[in-house]
């Protein structure tokens, strides 16, 4: 990142002159505050395009599948058997799986999986889901 001179400017200018920061933001894209004559922050003007480009401001989504996220948490678990809402809330803790609208996959989501993969999983009763041994 090539930071023109002009850029620079003192943290307290926040409190002293907020104009004077935002006009160079306006006029060269970004400022950076300075604490103890260090870059403390940047401000950067929107844009849209280069946000895409330096990934700023974009979520990585996770690379695997719903039944692949619960080969790996259960894998881990104690008898690699676990309750389907808690699956449904380890994986999302861990953002191994997302829904495509950011959300996690409910726990009727999960038990449905397994009908769908009958030689990974085994539903056992009280919504239990176990991993089969030779996953």
């Amino acid at each position: 990142m090539d930071i023109k001179i002009d850029s620079l400017i003192p943290f307290d200018s926040l409190k002293t002159n907020i104009g004077h920061v935002f006009s160079v933001v306006e006029k060269n894209g970004k400022a950076v505050l300075l604490k103890d004559n260090k870059p403390a922050y940047i401000v950067l003007k929107y844009d849209e395009n280069s946000l895409a480009d330096t990934g700023i401001g974009t979520q990585e989504m996770p690379n695997y599948t719903l039944h692949e996220a619960m080969r790996i948490v259960l894998s881990e678990a104690e008898n690699k058997t676990m309750h389907a809402a808690e699956l449904a809330d380890e994986i999302y803790k861990r953002k191994l799986y997302l829904k495509k609208d950011g959300n996690k996959a409910e726990y009727t989501q999960i038990r449905a999986r397994c009908g769908h993969y009958p030689d990974m999983f085994e539903a056992l009763p009280g919504n239990l889901i176990r991993l089969k041994d030779k996953v």
